[in-house]
């Protein structure tokens, strides 16, 4: 087991407020009926890209990227309860500014 991935700490971290502000973008859009699965992995990869030095974030998001429903459409309901689970997790660390470490 890994001891400490990245002993820093995520509070006021700019690209976590980015992230937040991605994921509080995307929650306010609505689509009609179908998603295009294109567009869900795209902004995935986005979101993975600006947390690039959040080790532990990142691979959660893989684990969404990896998990992303549909041959080429994906259902409202999983992507509402992917961007909000993932806002939930971002929005907690940066306000506790915790350690994104592997015992966390």
């Amino acid at each position: 087991m890994v001891e400490q991935i990245r002993p820093a700490s995520f509070e006021d971290s700019a690209e976590g407020h980015v992230a937040l502000q991605m994921l509080d973008e995307w929650t306010a859009e609505r689509h009609e009926g179908l998603i295009r699965k294109s567009l869900v992995v795209d902004r995935l990869l986005d979101l993975r890209t600006e947390l690039a030095e959040e080790p532990l974030l990142k691979i959660e998001i893989d684990q969404y990227l990896a998990a992303v429903p549909g041959n080429s459409v994906v259902e409202q309901a999983w992507w509402r309860a992917t961007t909000a689970a993932l806002r939930n997790e971002l929005a907690a660390r940066v306000a506790s500014g915790s350690e994104i470490t592997a015992d966390s």
